[in-house]
């Protein structure tokens, strides 16, 4: 099990456990009986137990007054408000505190084993506990085992906000960059071979190896980045061999939301980006998304602050931020989709991206410049949109220096790495969004409402 695969399945025991809590709480109201009065009672015939005088002050608050009873409750209708969750608390710091789950769950507990209808739900919420207990050590401790074993390199970069075209990006400098190994992988079309090792093929290294996901549509390989700028940026990876220049499948976008969703839950927030096509920036031809770890206020990358403030008139149609210079197409995601089934994930998605797709191939195919063949993009997902901007070139020239700078979907969601303070100020001087401009598309004149 991986880190995203304990947290999901605590979350839904401590529903069952919170759940039993109340209703086993009102039965308790009724029929009020300390559970652990045989320990020191004395047995009576006729009249059964007969507590124990040490045993008055839980007689007095489960049998005189429910008071545990009622506590017991209250703690676990908190506990629904925070897992389900009710609207206020939903992104709020309680909803995603793994900290505060615990320890509800451990006052649930207490409570719970006190009376005589609650014990089952004392063992639930145990388990509860064991579950966000394992996601975490799972989590906290997945990525420095792996560092310290010297599987995983890390190199340390500072960040640099710059605002330009209306974003605020941060421009990450890593020194260590120059030293990276660069693989300079060709992609290639599904059922070619790829002559390189793949990098994504068992046997897996254990210390990179986060879990495994399994569904009827498709297996999943979650694995640490090997070469981290980030610390926990890992790699949903297709088990089997797909190619990088394929689009996202609806099982593809529905492992990916999921694992989003369930990182907000454990208090994490993340993104996800792919890299399709020759031309998008994509450094393994096995298809792969890539997941980064952002501030805990809920915002997102740089792009999707911009998303969220774009006022959409059609919830259900795709939109284009107006303030960036180059050809962007984005959708909305329902507010209410964390909350539905995974059916209805999965279609939700699917049909936003193949909206996004069809807008991203009409614009090329109406652009004069654009070369033919394969169309290659960029894919950005959170939790509220899905982001896809079709691509014309994989590295800017700086006008200067003749060197080249290689853009990925990171780019597009506000995030470029540079080697040295010289790259940082060559981007700057240049302009982010003339250099986003010309990897990517001129702003589209097309109108979307016409696709």
């Amino acid at each position: 099990m991986g880190v995203f695969i304990w947290h999901d399945w605590a979350h839904f025991v401590t529903i069952g456990a919170s759940i039993y809590t109340v209703w086993a709480g009102f039965w308790g109201l009724i029929y009020r009986k300390f559970f652990w009065d045989f320990v020191s009672g004395t047995l009576r015939d006729p009249g059964g137990i007969q507590p124990a005088n040490s045993d008055k002050i839980f007689i007095d608050i489960i049998v005189t007054a429910p008071v545990v009873q009622i506590l017991a409750m209250v703690i676990g209708f908190v506990i629904l408000a925070i897992e389900l969750p009710v609207p206020p608390l939903k992104a709020t710091s309680i909803h995603r505190s793994w900290v505060v789950r615990i320890v509800l769950l451990v006052l649930q507990a207490f409570l719970t084993i006190l009376f005589y209808q609650g014990t089952n739900a004392a063992l639930y919420s145990v388990i509860g506990i064991i579950g966000y207990t394992m996601a975490q050590i799972r989590g906290e401790s997945a990525f420095d085992e792996a560092l310290s074993s010297g599987d995983l390199l890390f190199f340390p970069s500072s960040v640099h906000p710059h605002l330009d075209s209306g974003v605020q990006f941060e421009l990450r400098l890593c020194p260590a960059l120059q030293h990276k190994p660069n693989p300079s992988a060709n992609l290639v079309s599904v059922g070619e071979s790829n002559e390189r090792p793949d990098p994504f093929a068992p046997p897996y290294n254990a210390k990179l190896l986060v879990g495994e996901l399994e569904s009827d549509d498709g297996d999943y390989i979650v694995l640490l980045n090997k070469y981290s700028v980030v610390p926990k940026h890992f790699l949903l990876v297709t088990k089997e061999f797909q190619s990088q220049s394929s689009p996202l499948f609806p099982p593809d976008l529905l492992q990916a939301y999921l694992l989003l969703l369930a990182a907000r839950r454990s208090g994490q927030n993340y993104f996800t980006f792919f890299n399709c096509g020759e031309l998008s920036g994509a450094s393994q031809p096995h298809k792969h998304l890539q997941f980064i770890p952002v501030d805990s206020d809920g915002g997102g990358p740089p792009v999707e602050k911009l998303a969220k403030l774009q006022t959409v008139e059609v919830q259900t149609a795709p939109f284009t931020i107006d303030s960036l210079p180059y050809t962007n197409y984005v959708f909305r995601l329902p507010p209410s989709l964390p909350s539905s089934s995974s059916d209805d994930i999965m279609d939700a998605l699917s049909q936003a991206f193949l909206q996004l797709l069809d807008l991203v191939i009409v614009t090329m195919r109406h652009d004069s410049s654009h070369r033919s063949g394969p169309p290659s993009y960029n894919v950005i997902l959170t939790l509220e949109h899905l982001h896809v901007i079709p691509r014309s070139k994989e590295k800017y020239v700086f006008s200067k220096t003749g060197e080249f700078l290689s853009i990925n979907a990171l780019g597009y969601a506000g995030m470029l790495l540079a080697k040295n303070s010289a790259e940082i100020e060559a981007m700057k001087e240049e302009g982010l969004g003339k250099i986003l401009s010309d990897v990517g598309l001129q702003k589209s004149e097309l109108p979307i409402e016409e696709n």
